[in-house]
C-alpha cells in the first residue's frame, strides 16, 4: 500500500467521527453565532431582525456577564487550588498499603456518580439555617463558630464560596482516580532505584511520583479548566445564580437565563459565543505551557 492509499484509508477510518464530530459540535456554535447576529426573541414566529454586532456590543459592557466571568476564573482557581492538590494527597495515600483501600476509593469516588440534583439538594440541606439547622449549620455552633443568619447560600459574602465547596466535594474522586490510574503506570524499579539511594517516603513522591505524574496532572487540570468554565446544574439548582445581586452567576447560568428564562434567543446565543471564545482562549494558553518533567531521584540523588 502506497502513501496515498494509506492516506485514504485513514480518512475512511476517521470519516464516521469526524461527521459526528461536525454535526453536534462545530454546527452548534457556528449556529449560535449565526442566532447571536439577531434581535431572536424565542417565543416570536415572526422573522427575525438582523442586529449585526449589537448583541457583541452589548456583551462587552454588560456589568452581570463580566461579573458571572469572574465567578468563573475564582471557581478555576479555586477548583484547581483545592480539587487537585487533596486528590494527589488521596491518591499517593491509596496507592499505598492501607486497610480497606478499595473501600475508601469507592467511597472518596461515590460523589461523582451521584446525580447533580441529589447533591443540590442534599448540600442545601446541610446549609439550611432556620428551625431546622442543616448539618454544616450545626457543626458552625458546636464549635461555637457563628453562622449566617441567613443561612451560607442566603449570604451573599458566602453564597459562592459554599457552591464551590459542593463541586470540589464532587470532583476530587474523579481526579484521585486519574491519578491513582497514572500511579499504577510508574515502573516499580524507579521506587526500588531510589530506595537503594536511601530515599524516603517524602523524596520517592517529591522525585519520582510527582515528575511521572506530570502528563496526568496536565489532563486533569486541562480537564478542570474546562469544566469550571461550563460549570451549570449544581450552582443553578442550588442559587440559580444568586438572584441577590448575582452573587453565584456563570456564564452559563446567565447564558440560560437570558436565552430560556428571558426568550432572548440573539443575546443568549452572544453570551454563548463570548464563554467559548474565553474558554477557547484559556485552554489554549494552557496546553500551550511547557510542563517540564524533572528527573527522577534516581537520576538525582546522590
Amino acid at each position: 500500500m502506497n502513501r496515498y492509499s494509506r492516506r485514504i484509508t485513514v480518512w475512511l477510518f476517521l470519516a464516521p467521527a469526524l461527521a459526528v464530530y461536525l454535526a453536534f459540535v462545530v454546527a452548534p456554535i457556528l449556529q449560535s453565532f449565526f442566532v447571536s447576529l439577531f434581535d431572536w426573541p424565542t417565543h416570536a414566529l415572526g422573522p427575525k431582525r438582523f442586529v449585526a454586532l449589537d448583541n457583541y456590543v452589548r456583551l462587552v459592557t454588560d456589568e452581570v456577564f463580566w461579573k458571572a466571568l469572574s465567578h468563573n476564573v475564582i471557581l478555576l482557581v479555586m477548583s484547581l487550588v483545592i480539587q487537585l492538590p487533596l486528590a494527589l494527597f488521596l491518591a499517593a495515600l491509596l496507592s499505598g498499603r492501607v486497610v480497606a483501600r478499595g473501600f475508601f476509593r469507592t467511597v472518596y469516588f461515590t460523589p461523582m456518580i451521584l446525580p447533580s440534583v441529589v447533591i443540590a439538594l442534599v448540600w442545601e440541606q446541610m446549609y439550611l439555617p432556620g428551625v431546622a439547622d442543616g448539618l454544616i449549620v450545626k457543626l458552625f455552633d458546636s464549635l461555637g463558630l457563628p453562622s449566617p443568619e441567613n443561612g451560607f447560600l442566603g449570604d451573599p459574602r458566602l453564597a459562592l464560596g459554599a457552591v464551590i465547596l459542593t463541586i470540589s466535594w464532587r470532583y476530587v474522586g474523579f481526579h484521585m482516580v486519574l491519578f491513582l490510574a497514572g500511579i499504577g503506570t510508574i515502573s516499580e524499579d524507579l521506587y526500588e532505584a531510589a530506595r537503594i539511594d536511601g530515599a524516603g517516603s517524602w523524596q520517592l513522591f517529591r522525585y519520582v511520583t510527582l515528575p511521572s505524574l506530570l502528563p496526568v496532572i496536565r489532563i486533569s487540570a486541562v480537564l478542570s479548566i474546562v469544566g469550571s468554565l461550563k460549570y451549570f446544574d449544581l450552582v443553578y439548582i442550588m442559587t440559580k445564580g444568586g438572584p441577590p445581586e448575582h452573587v453565584t452567576e456563570l456564564m452559563t447560568t446567565y447564558m440560560y437565563k437570558i436565552g430560556i428564562d428571558q426568550y432572548n434567543g440573539g443575546y443568549g446565543s452572544a453570551v454563548a459565543v463570548g464563554g467559548f471564545l474565553v474558554s477557547m482562549l484559556v485552554v489554549t494558553a494552557v496546553m500551550g505551557m511547557r510542563w517540564h518533567r524533572r528527573a527522577s531521584v534516581a537520576e538525582t540523588h546522590p
